[in-house]
């Protein structure tokens, strides 16, 4: 038995409601997608190799399975990959589609358990969790597993609770599908009149979005109609699904079976032998007959021969039924329509005179209809067993059928069966009658309205007659006040056009002065690029002289040592103690002066590395390297203006850091822009002369939800929210005037965010300090 995982009972978060409906619902709400044509869909999931197309093609073959054919060991297939692409990617949908491919791919082993209709209700729960979005798949899939355990009953209860969960929040697809599922219902029970009601309240939903299904239920109604014994009706139905160019093949042999069996009702054996021999054919060359198809046919044919006397023809087509039927475990009704094998070998053998092997097939009929509740089928099977006792002169076993039969006959009402009309088509044929007579009155209250508008006109003629003379002057006197009304008009074009020569003068100096803003700001952004370049120049200046006052010391000390070393070797008496002395110097010393170039060497061969991605080309970076270079360049640089500032500077950096592809002359530049602000911070408080103060900036690296984040921080100024708000602007600057551009964050966020598809964010406090964050991408 299936235990239904934690994962499985929980609800989805409201992120992943919100991803799916973003993701699905727009898509599934068109009618065009339950529509979309197999063979289109094949060719684009053959296509696909990006797995989120590829989940949304996979999903979309499974939504309109019936329409696509999707059948069988292919349809378990694609629910499998749908289940793993949805995982992968982490969808919401993930759960229920693991929960239904569990179901496909443990139903033959587990058969018919209650177990796996608890893991279909499971996902169909989930779904309804993730938003109103249609699964009338899914539905018809727990339909038909209530079918299978003959539960239909608790069937009937679970259809009604999702109808009216659906009614208010939709939606319509799964409202349709729940008045298919009562329609079926009600079909078990005999009671075709609310049968067909529902089968029509499904007709008119599915209309607006799933022409498939449209057509469907309309065979299906004409198939209860014949049932019911409405034979006219019937045909006019199943007709119509006939004529459907969409209709397939499966759908094209139910409709003959069904007019085979209206005209063998009707005694019309060569007409129904025709139809249940269609229904025995391929539709097209392709087209291979399901098992459960081919017993159906072979049964039907069966008793159409029986019926024409052709009592020779039998054996064989009902030993195949027979073998398929017990292969397939094939119910006396299924979607394809009732299986009455036992009933025909009952016939066949009366036909042929083996009456205790009829008499055994007829009750085994009976006994079969009852169990799986075939009200109508056991009506027919009990008026069966009472005709077969009466003709075999056993009248005591007789009665007691018929009897049954009776009750049975009063409770279904079939005496009018042949005028039966379902009471949803009366109350809609009503509906149209009432828009017809509400359509007539309308049109009398028109006719009664033009002829008194023409009584109306009659009387205006009249008097516009009298009024002619009056016109006439009217007329007159009108076209002169027109000349003087044309000549203030010319008038008034000439100030017009004045105006408009005017405003053309206007719009071209603003078109001047819009180029001249957009040069300044132009050179602004230059100017903000040079301050960055003479920052970072500073720093490695500074960072470059202090090896190279060492080399300076060093090599001024070793020359005096040479001297030393020379005068020595001049006198008579040499040291050699001293000598050897003076050479360990010098030796000591050129270590020194070759350790602190190699420094310098570095400074510039890291400087070189930075700048050659200066046009753009991304490489995998270590960013550990690239904040702490360009955090001590910002701190030289500062220094190299101000000797007397000092600051503690604090890294935190994240071993084993993964690389991230970047452009690192621009995340460079960003890094800092970020340290010169921090620094220009903390030395703006520290000015102040705060007792005890401290300057210090740090940064710090991390991983976190797969994307790297660097944090640099100081304990500066800080910022008040209302400046946070603007501090991503251009142009906007809290340094006096002529210290800054208002461009440095501006540009920094925009190579963040648009550059590199990361985000850069302040977190502040007024008299706290500030911490930058910036997240990009593994």
């Amino acid at each position: 038995m299936l235990l239904l995982s934690p994962a499985a009972r929980a609800q989805p978060s409201p992120a992943e409601k919100a991803q799916f409906q973003r993701r699905l619902r727009a898509i599934r709400f068109d009618h065009r997608y339950w529509d979309a044509p197999f063979d289109s869909l094949q060719r684009v999931l053959a296509g696909q190799h990006v797995d989120s197309l590829r989940l949304q093609t996979l999903e979309h073959l499974l939504d309109t399975y019936p329409t696509t054919a999707l059948q069988g060991r292919e349809q378990d297939a694609a629910q499998q990959e749908a289940a793993a692409l949805a995982a992968r990617l982490h969808y919401p949908e993930r759960v229920p589609l693991r929960l239904v491919a569990y179901y496909r791919s443990h139903a033959a082993e587990l058969k018919n358990q209650p177990a796996l209709l608890d893991t279909l209700r499971a996902a169909l729960t989930y779904y309804e969790a993730l938003g109103p979005v249609p699964q009338p798949f899914l539905l018809e899939l727990i339909g038909r597993f209530y079918n299978a355990l003959n539960q239909k009953e608790a069937k009937r209860v679970f259809v009604q609770r999702r109808l009216a969960y659906y009614q208010p929040h939709g939606p319509v697809a799964n409202v349709a599908m729940c008045y298919r599922a009562l329609a079926g219902y009600y079909v078990s029970r005999g009671d075709y009149n609310q049968a067909i009601s529902y089968e029509l309240r499904a007709t008119e939903l599915f209309r607006t979005f799933y022409n498939f299904w449209y057509y469907n239920e309309i065979y299906v109604i004409g198939a209860n109609y014949a049932s019911w014994g409405n034979s006219a009706r019937a045909l006019s139905y199943l007709q119509q699904g006939l004529n459907w160019p969409g209709i397939l093949p499966s759908g094209w042999r139910f409709v003959n079976r069904n007019i085979a069996g209206i005209y063998f009702r009707q005694g019309r054996y060569p007409l129904a032998l025709r139809y249940a021999t269609l229904a025995l054919r391929p539709r097209t060359p392709s087209d291979t007959l399901l098992a459960a198809e081919l017993a159906l046919g072979l049964v039907q044919r069966s008793a159409v021969l029986l019926a024409l006397g052709r009592v020779g023809e039998v054996p064989p087509l009902l030993q195949h039924a027979q073998h398929l039927v017990d292969s397939l475990n094939l119910p006396l009704y299924s979607s394809g329509g009732y299986c009455e094998l036992n009933a025909t070998w009952a016939r066949y053998y009366a036909a042929t005179g083996a009456y205790p092997r009829a008499e055994a097939a007829w009750q085994a009929a009976y006994r079969q209809a009852r169990q799986e509740h075939r009200t109508p089928l056991r009506l027919a099977y009990l008026q069966a067993l009472a005709h077969f006792y009466q003709q075999r002169g056993q009248p005591a076993r007789s009665n007691p059928y018929a009897l049954a039969a009776l009750a049975l006959t009063d409770t279904l009402n079939t005496a009018q069966a042949a005028t039966h009309v379902a009471q949803y088509e009366i109350e809609q044929a009503d509906r149209a009658q009432q828009a017809r007579i509400a359509a007539l009155r309308e049109t009398q209250l028109l006719d009664a309205a033009r002829a008194r508008r023409q009584r109306y006109v009659l009387g205006a003629v009249l008097v516009v007659l009298a009024l002619i003379g009056g016109f006439s002057f009217l007329l007159w006197r009108g076209n002169r006040r027109q000349q003087q009304a044309n000549a203030a008009l010319n008038r008034l074009n000439q100030a017009v056009t004045a105006q408009k020569g005017e405003l053309q003068t206007q719009r071209d100096q603003l078109d001047t002065s819009l180029t001249e803003l957009r040069a300044t700001q132009a050179q602004l952004i230059q100017k903000e690029k040079m301050a960055s370049l003479g920052e970072l120049t500073a720093g490695i200046a500074h960072e470059i002289q202090n090896p190279l006052n060492f080399v300076n010391n060093f090599s001024e000390v070793s020359t005096e040592l040479l001297a030393e070393l020379a005068e020595e070797q001049l006198r008579p008496e040499r040291d050699a103690g001293l000598e050897a002395e003076l050479v360990s110097d010098l030796r000591q010393n050129m270590q020194k002066i070759t350790q602190h170039g190699q420094r310098a060497a570095g400074i510039v061969k890291g400087m070189l590395e930075h700048s050659s991605s200066a046009a753009g080309e991304r490489e995998p970076t270590d960013l550990n390297r690239l904040c702490d270079e360009y955090l001590r360049l910002a701190y030289q640089g500062l220094r190299a203006k101000d000797k007397s500032f000092n600051a503690t500077l604090n890294t935190d950096f994240l071993p084993d850091l993964p690389r991230v592809t970047l452009v690192g002359a621009d995340v460079g530049r960003v890094l800092l822009n970020l340290f010169t602000n921090a620094f220009y911070a903390v030395r703006q408080r520290q000015q102040v002369g705060e007792p005890g103060y401290q300057p210090q900036v740090g940064v710090r690296t991390l991983v976190l939800n797969q994307q790297v984040q660097i944090q640099v921080t100081d304990n500066g100024t800080g910022m008040s929210p209302a400046i946070q708000s603007k501090i991503f602007q251009p142009f906007f600057t809290t340094k006096p005037t002529g210290e800054g551009t208002g461009l440095g964050l501006s540009l920094s966020h925009d190579i963040i965010a648009q550059g590199h598809g990361g985000s850069l964010t302040v977190d502040s406090q007024p008299g706290q300090g500030a911490t930058f964050t910036i997240m990009l991408p593994c």
